[in-house]
């Protein structure tokens, strides 16, 4: 397994397994993944880390880390391992490499939206907060479903 920062060349197979996965689906209007436009421009930006995970050079699992420097603050956007892969500690893995990441660039706080994934961030000392609606509204064609 490796862990590594994502290329332009990744974008397709990244696209093609957060495509078709029902947890990223946040409202009927809106899509169920990051456009592939959106997954290009994430590429070597110093506001987003994007991981990808391989095994024998097939892509298996990614991150997607939004970062706010001004505010020492990183929103974790998505973390995901194709399940046939799971529970091999490669979501651990990804968590860890992204903290590991962010203490070096001293950001002072993390979070996420952890709908089905709450357990595992709190394993991670993370605390889950209030529950409240998920709010948003696609500003532009390439975040509205089709």
């Amino acid at each position: 397994m490796r862990i590594r920062i994502a290329k332009k060349e990744d974008v397709n197979q990244v696209w093609n397994i957060g495509n078709n996965v029902s947890e990223f689906k946040t409202a009927e209007n809106v899509v169920i993944f990051w456009p592939k436009e959106t997954l290009e421009n994430c590429i070597n930006k110093d506001d987003i880390l994007f991981y990808v995970v391989e095994i024998e050079n097939k892509i298996i699992g990614f991150s997607i880390v939004n970062l706010n420097k001004s505010l020492g603050k990183a929103e974790i956007e998505n973390i995901y391992v194709l399940p046939e892969y799971r529970k091999n500690k490669i979501g651990t893995a990804i968590l860890d490499e992204i903290l590991k990441e962010l203490k070096n660039r001293k950001y002072n706080n993390v979070n996420c939206l952890a709908d089905e994934a709450t357990e595992f961030y709190e394993r991670y000392g993370f605390t889950k907060g209030k529950d409240f609606a998920w709010m948003d509204i696609a500003l532009s064609d390439n975040f509205k479903r089709g």
